[in-house]
């Protein structure tokens, strides 16, 4: 098991890139740890070697049998030895590091000093063969047991036959006092090398349980700063995999509905589960009924419970293909998933409460405050107007009837059938979301028109299919409506307004079937005589479409009102237009131009008039007043009317000059600063200043740009623009 630390380790890191740190950091402390050997081996050398000279000094000049000349010349082996050692003394205390090529240097010179001594004395019979040992100790704390061994070979070699002694008479006067001689060297080294190694690993021990505190406390930071589940239970299986032997670690979570694999990690740093590697689930129900670590019978897998609640218990899963789990795993992975389980708990808590935040419980769909969330989202994407995307809105077929006449139950029953049926045909990828009482909604990411409606008609197909019987005589159906950006609708709440409009399609068409927002335009488009009526029985129901359907007149209108509308909004928002205005001014958005729907000619941009006969059409159709009086005063100058004129007239008068500005509509294209510039020479004349102050904050602070879609024009609409220009 490597000694790694954590400390280092970003924690958004992936588990590959977190691996490779951690065997970065494992080589820097082998390399860390053998550096510091190597010095601990030169500063005993440094002592043993002092002991030595002064002892092997004073045994040279105490001797009454040796000679002044050979006293003389082991002095002045010794006196060399000395200045060797000062010479170490000195670098090391100026605080160099040794290297490998220091040590062996420092190793052959006590060798060859010893050996030296040996040589120049009297073999066996000189007690300078104690300066040997001290190349046996110190390489043994140098370089480990087995350089302490082989170097005692060489000293033997060399005490034997450089020194003289050995002669096949010697050895055989006296063979076991030569063989001792010998064996106390390999003694010696294995002596000194067993202890070097025992030392080894204990510091080697206390590294790795600094290493895995240094972890924990990273674990503990990591889990601690992280709410989202996912995001605890990736650092929780990364985590115990690095701190023990495992080649692969799973975070599973045992429930009522049985086991779910939730997060992995692999030693490689890959994120896959081995084909071949079948979960045990008897281990898993062991573990969590028990609340202990379970071993498989060959210690090759463990399971360690960390945390229960709300139902759920969370297992961590740890398996290795060769070699089998030790005790010291067991204590690692357990102080982990000890300081583990209280994060794990909350973070278990937490998901469920943010489950319970965005998910209908009786369907067991997204709420409609996560569907918004999550359609806002697809609409702030930077590719969204790369991307197509549609909205399909399915609403239960008299399902009003279902509770009346068998109650509540029974149609919470109907509801959670029909969502499943929702659910099971969609794609994987798509959302699906209890909207309201008996409506679903689903977003179809990457979907376009066709692609939504083909969609739809499956949704249709499969609730005829499943026979869910709802009331006496009766099975259950859906009327659905398909609208998709950004044919139908420019923003998140035009595309849901297209979408609830197409239903509202399909009910009146008879139910039981799927209508596209397309479709419902088509229809008021060849309204003619009859819009007045269709717009006075459906209302605010299609007013969408009707915008749509005036825009459809030319190319050089398509996707004016929509625009309009948009900016409308974002400007009636810093004016503090109250909510019940601010309908009203979309109302007056989709409708303004609704005027050109019954006059000759009306494919130009504006036509005549229109002002007048929209009011006509919209007065008729029972709109509030605000909104008649909107429609027809959008194009009232503001210093010839004034105040006489509803603030939403005078919102539209602005947003009508800027939207033309910026989309180049009978004028050259401006960009959004320029039109703004162009607006502002008729604050307080041609418009309301007040409204004019706030297209200007609207524009500056680019709030606006992030909900107002770009014009694309067909090709055949620029030389209808040029004409409009030039006229």
């Amino acid at each position: 098991m490597n000694a790694t630390s954590s400390a280092a380790t970003p924690s958004s890191a992936p588990p590959r890139q977190a691996s490779r740190w951690q065997d970065v950091r494992a080589r820097a402390i082998d390399a860390t740890f053998d550096a510091d050997r190597r010095r601990v081996g030169e500063r005993v050398a440094l002592v043993f070697r002092w002991l030595f000279l002064i002892v092997l000094g004073a045994l040279n000049h105490l001797n009454p049998n040796t000679t002044t000349e050979a006293k003389v010349v082991v002095d002045v082996v010794l006196f060399g030895w000395a200045v060797m050692n000062v010479t170490v003394q000195v670098v090391l205390v100026r605080g160099y590091r040794p290297g490998k090529q220091f040590s062996l240097t420092t190793m052959v010179l006590d060798i060859f000093f010893a050996a030296g001594l040996v040589y120049l004395s009297d073999g066996f019979s000189s007690p300078f063969f104690l300066a040997l040992f001290l190349a046996v100790i110190t390489n043994a704390v140098r370089f480990g047991a087995t350089a302490s061994f082989v170097s005692a070979l060489v000293v033997s070699f060399l005490y034997l036959f450089i020194g003289g002694s050995f002669t096949p008479s010697n050895f055989s006067i006296n063979a076991d006092a030569t063989i001792g001689q010998m064996f106390l060297f390999l003694v010696v080294a294995l002596a000194t090398g067993y202890m070097t190694r025992e030392l080894e690993r204990e510091r080697r021990a206390a590294v790795e349980r600094a290493a895995q505190a240094d972890s924990l406390r990273e674990l503990s930071t990591n889990l601690v700063s992280d709410t989202d589940i996912k995001d605890v239970f990736d650092v929780l299986v990364d985590h115990a995999v690095q701190m023990t032997s495992a080649q692969h670690g799973r975070v599973v979570v045992s429930s009522q509905d049985g086991f779910s694999v939730v997060a992995a990690a692999n030693r490689d740093g890959k994120e896959m589960m081995p084909e071949d590697e079948v979960l045990d689930e008897h281990q898993m129900s062991q573990a969590a009924g028990t609340g202990e670590a379970v071993f498989s019978s060959d210690r090759t897998a463990v399971v360690v419970p960390i945390a229960s609640g709300d139902g759920a218990t969370v297992l961590v899963l740890l398996s290795q293909v060769e070699g089998a789990f030790t005790n010291q795993d067991l204590f690692a992975v357990n102080a982990l998933t000890g300081s583990s389980a209280v994060p794990v708990a909350n973070a278990l808590r937490y998901h469920r409460s943010r489950q319970e935040a965005t998910t209908d419980g009786l369907t067991g769909l997204a709420n409609a405050r996560e569907f918004r969330r999550r359609l806002d989202g697809a609409f702030a994407r930077p590719d969204r107007r790369d991307v197509p995307l549609s909205v399909l809105l399915v609403d239960y077929d008299f399902f009003k009837s279902v509770n009346d006449q068998l109650g509540h139950q029974h149609g919470d029953l109907v509801l959670a059938m029909g969502a499943r049926i929702v659910r099971s045909t969609v794609r994987g990828q798509d959302v699906v979301a209890r909207y309201g009482g008996d409506e679903l909604a689903v977003i179809a990411s990457d979907a376009n028109g066709a692609a939504a409606q083909r969609l739809a008609y499956r949704i249709v197909d499969a609730v005829h299919a499943a026979g869910v019987n709802t009331i006496p005589g009766r099975h259950l159906t859906f009327s659905i409506g398909v609208a998709s950006y950004p044919e139908d609708g420019f923003t998140a709440a035009e595309l849901i307004m297209a979408a609830d409009q197409a239903l509202y399609l399909a009910k009146r068409e008879g139910k039981d079937r799927a209508c596209t927002f397309p479709q419902l335009v088509t229809e008021l488009e060849l309204a003619e005589g009859d819009l007045v009526a269709m717009l006075s029985e459906a209302g605010p129901q299609v007013i969408v479409a009707v915008a749509h359907a005036v825009d459809h007149r030319g190319p050089v209108t398509q996707g004016h009102s929509s625009r309009l509308v948009a900016i409308a909004e974002a400007i009636g928002r810093r004016t503090g237009v109250t909510l019940s205005s601010l309908e009203g001014l979309r109302a007056a958005g989709y409708l303004h131009d609704v005027g050109h729907m019954t006059l000759p000619g009306g494919e130009g941009f504006e036509v005549p008039g229109h002002c007048e006969e929209g009011e006509r059409i919209v007065g008729g159709a029972n709109f509030p007043p605000v909104v008649v009086a909107s429609v027809r005063h959008h194009h009232d100058r503001w210093d010839a009317s004034g105040d006489g004129v509803p603030m939403i007239a005078r919102i539209l008068a602005v947003t009508e000059r800027y939207e033309a500005l910026t989309a180049g509509r009978a004028c050259d294209r401006l960009s959004a600063l320029d039109a703004l510039a162009r607006v502002r020479e008729g604050a307080g004349t041609e418009f309301d200043p007040e409204a004019v102050q706030a297209l200007g904050r609207a524009v500056e602070d680019g709030s606006l740009e992030l909900h107002l879609p770009d014009l694309a024009w067909p090709a055949a609409a620029a030389p209808a623009a040029d004409a409009l220009a030039a006229s």
